[in-house]
């Protein structure tokens, strides 16, 4: 039998163990917000309007008309547009078509495919520019909102932009590049080169005003470089979905590899209120290019938009969603001219704030140059280039004498459960466990001491 005092000391010891669970339980609701490493600036770099958090999503290969073209309100797919066949006459034509699960084929979508179906301007050569009628006619599919859940469901919690154009013409490397750096690239890049990409980054940018940042990458591979990653890596894996990883200044840079996370942290990082103020998250395998599902794909749109909506985080935050290139899809409104440079075809693109109104559609030109000069007016950055230094402004999209409200969970009328669940709710679960079992420790020990017991056990 264990002496008083031993028994004494286990239940100090188990309400010690109790009291840690209750910290655990909550210190991360109160933690402070991770700092990028780096020198402070001189320059005031606190958020200059409520928005102190922005979630960027760019997925890829998909035209506005291809996603929204059949929502009430927006600009979509005219009423009987036929596509001709072999261009420059109205007959044999062929119509858009609604289509529904995976597209059967991955559409030619380089710079000069895109040009083809452009046709100077004409929207009439999207048959020719796939080689064919029969592959040419996958290219004038659609998706009918019920096709794609998630993505409208999140056109109605936010603002549609049905004037929002990929900043490049051509494929996902220049785009990617592009929303990062504000640069056109030389021709049209189909991978990324040996000796990688040079100039600076809206990274850069962060990191010298002490804003913090971070990338959160699907399936995230720290070891993958240059030096390793194969030919395919180059064209469509890691590589050429996050520039910055393939940058000259990342690779000289140590302290910038801990900004570039797995996906994992982001649930994590939202959980323990340490959401940074800008966030890039980059999808490597649902990333909703053909031939992918798209109602598949997007049920890490609605994990990653839902777990933001969720958090404490949400009342002064942001999510965008936009897409890297049209993919071959048709869409019939003609690319523009942004600072003198031709655009690609319009991608859908969705705000989601508590700033925002919900259910709504803007009309304006705008490109992901607009992403770079919203986080570079609201944190006080000096501008990359002229594209985002005149981009069009998203601000008055925002209406800060709004009080922050809490909206419904993106919908995806689907039984699938969401891709990357946050691990939260096991977390908690743990310290409550633990938290119960200190206590009752102490609370067996404290009865079997009882002045009141020992009398009553006394012959």
């Amino acid at each position: 039998m264990r002496a008083p005092a031993a028994r004494r000391g286990f239940a100090a010891i188990a309400l010690v163990a109790a009291l840690l669970g209750l910290v655990g339980l909550v210190a991360p609701a109160t933690a402070t917000p991770a700092r990028p490493e780096g020198k402070a600036s001189a320059v005031d770099h606190r958020p200059a309007t409520p928005l102190h958090h922005l979630v960027v999503m760019m997925q890829s290969g998909h035209s506005f008309d291809n996603y929204l073209g059949r929502r009430s309100g927006d600009d979509g797919i005219p009423r009987g547009v036929c596509v001709p066949v072999h261009g420059g006459t109205s007959r044999p034509c062929l119509r858009p078509h609604p289509i529904n699960g995976s597209p059967h084929a991955n559409l030619a979508s380089a710079a000069a495919s895109e040009a083809t179906a452009v046709d100077g301007g004409r929207m009439d050569g999207f048959v020719r520019a796939q080689a064919g009628s029969a592959r040419g006619g996958a290219a004038l599919g659609y998706y009918p909102p019920r096709s794609v859940p998630v993505l409208t469901s999140l056109a109605n919690h936010g603002e549609v932009f049905d004037h929002w154009f990929a900043a490049v013409p051509g494929d996902t490397i220049a785009n990617r590049l592009f929303a990062v750096t504000g640069a056109v690239p030389a021709g049209d890049p189909a991978e990324v080169p040996a000796s990688g990409w040079s100039g600076a980054t809206i990274f850069d940018r962060l990191q010298a005003a002490d804003v913090a940042w971070r990338i959160y990458v699907e399936d995230y591979r720290p070891g993958l470089t240059l030096g390793s990653a194969t030919l395919a890596e180059r064209r469509t894996g890691q590589l050429a979905l996050v520039p910055l990883l393939a940058s000259s200044g990342f690779r000289r840079d140590p302290a910038l590899s801990g900004h570039v996370v797995g996906l994992g942290r982001y649930y994590a990082d939202l959980a323990h209120n340490r959401l940074p103020a800008v966030s890039f998250v980059v999808s490597t395998t649902h990333t909703e290019r053909p031939p992918h599902n798209p109602a598949v794909d997007q049920e890490l749109v609605r994990s990653v938009a839902n777990a933001l909506l969720a958090s404490s985080a949400w009342s002064s935050s942001a999510f965008l969603l936009t897409y890297d290139t049209s993919g071959g899809w048709y869409d019939h409104v003609p690319p523009t001219r942004i600072d003198g440079a031709r655009t690609g075809l319009r991608v859908p693109t969705i705000l989601v704030s508590p700033y925002v109104k919900p259910d709504t559609v803007d009309h304006t030109t705008y490109d992901s140059a607009s992403v770079l000069g919203l986080i570079e007016h609201n944190w006080r950055l000096p501008s990359l280039t002229g594209r985002d230094r005149t981009a069009a402004s998203l601000l008055p999209v925002f209406s800060f004498r709004t009080p922050p409200g809490r909206p419904a969970l993106i919908d995806a009328r689907s039984s699938r459960p969401p891709l990357h669940q946050p691990r939260s709710l096991v977390l908690y679960g743990g310290y409550l466990l633990a938290l119960a079992a200190g206590l009752g420790c102490v609370g067996w020990v404290l009865w079997r001491e009882h002045p009141w017991r020992a009398a009553a056990s006394r012959p």
